[in-house]
């Protein structure tokens, strides 16, 4: 999974990331952490480190609320770059899958986008093992996945994983410079899947909601010539517009506008 994202990762950073969508997504997932996950947090684990690397980020914006931040990503660039803009927050190289840290280690785990890369299911639940591992009891696990209802995900699924990221790798460069991460494409849960793995970890779900409603493609591709080529003023009603969608969450139709989903749960215990 790691290799050819090695090779691209250099790539996208140093192709300045489209700055006006990440700072969408970034409001989106802050959103989303303030929603789920009120009050003191504790000793905070954060798997996946690609969006404190190329923009602000998620982890950063706990600190006033943390006893500790620790930062894990499987690659070596993406963590010296998260490092390198983020100070107070302990950065480790490291696999989701095998977490080189203590059990009940920490008192809140975020992961977001990060257990959608792997070329099988199995593997997501082989990490969410990992997590509860790490949760001390009472801890709480914050996770999202790629939603396999939206159509566009569903598409992306369906076809054979290991011809579309090759022609992603091959693509990467050229994807890097419209905005669009060259990510690697792999399995996710259904909500109903993901909320049976939690069980199966022993862990307790008790919430679950839905993010990022607009049509991500078009809005990251929309964005990069905006960034480009429009007034501040146009690039903040733009921004607006991508918030609005987020309404979008209070629908009947957001189990399919959705690009993730989310849950929380709790690993119960004395």
């Amino acid at each position: 999974m790691s290799e050819p994202w090695s090779q691209m990762a250099p790539v996208w950073l140093d192709g300045a990331p489209l700055r006006l969508w990440r700072a969408h997504s970034d409001a989106v997932n802050r959103a989303l952490a303030d929603r789920f996950l009120p009050g003191p947090l504790g000793d905070v684990l954060k798997t996946d480190l690609f969006d404190e690397a190329v923009a602000e980020g998620v982890l950063g914006s706990l600190a006033p609320r943390a006893s500790r931040l620790v930062g894990i990503d499987v690659e070596r660039p993406i963590c010296e770059a998260a490092s390198a803009r983020l100070s107070g927050i302990d950065v480790v190289e490291a696999d989701v899958r095998r977490l080189p840290f203590a059990d009940a280690s920490f008192d809140t785990v975020l992961s977001n986008s990060t257990l959608d890369h792997f070329p099988r299911a199995g593997e997501i639940e082989v990490a969410l093992a990992e997590l509860a591992r790490v949760l001390r009891p009472g801890g709480r696990l914050l996770v999202t996945l790629d939603n396999p209802r939206n159509p566009v995900i569903a598409v992306s699924k369906a076809l054979p994983r290991v011809t579309l990221n090759h022609l992603w790798w091959r693509l990467g460069p050229a994807t890097a410079r419209a905005g669009l991460a060259p990510y690697v494409v792999g399995a996710t849960l259904s909500p109903a899947g993901l909320h049976r793995s939690l069980v199966a970890v022993g862990l307790r779900p008790v919430a679950s909601d839905t993010l990022v409603h607009a049509p991500r493609v078009i809005a990251v591709l929309v964005a990069s010539r905006l960034e480009r080529h429009a007034s501040a003023a146009t690039r903040a009603r733009f921004l607006r517009a991508l918030w609005a969608c987020e309404r979008l969450r209070r629908t009947p139709v957001a189990p399919v506008t959705a690009h993730f989903h989310a849950a929380l749960a709790i690993r119960d215990g004395d």
